[in-house]
């Protein structure tokens, strides 16, 4: 049996390549499973998260109409201004200067509600 000999030289050419295959492999598994993550990516999703995605998206389009319907029905019921109620009448009419009496009657309120908001509202205090 002879022994087999190898010299530093062509044990260091043989690392090298093996290096260098190695590097290569490397690259191109990386460059594989990028293209794989993109292509999924782009894709939409399938299977049971496909439908669970969708009956999301119905969910999310229902509440967003019915936040319409709502957000409609509270501006209709809401008043526009202060001066459409009684009471935000009568404290227009106080800061010009009304006496409760005649707060009382053009508003619609008590005469002891008319003397509250005239207090409550004198100019100058």
């Amino acid at each position: 049996m002879d022994a087999i000999v190898i010299s530093w030289r062509e044990l260091l050419v043989a690392v090298i390549l093996a290096s260098l295959i190695y590097l290569l492999e490397a690259a191109v598994f990386t460059r594989r499973r990028r293209m794989q993550s993109d292509t999924a990516a782009q894709t939409p999703a399938a299977g049971p998260d496909a439908q669970a995605v969708a009956e999301l998206r119905a969910e999310v389009a229902q509440l967003s109409r019915r936040l319409e319907q709502l957000e409609a029905r509270l501006q209709q019921n809401a008043p526009q201004r202060e001066d459409d109620t009684p009471y935000g009448r009568a404290v227009r009419l106080a800061r010009e200067g009304l006496s409760a009496q005649e707060l009382a009657s053009r508003c619609g309120i008590s005469r002891g509600e008319a003397e509250l908001i005239i207090a409550l509202n004198r100019v100058g205090s």
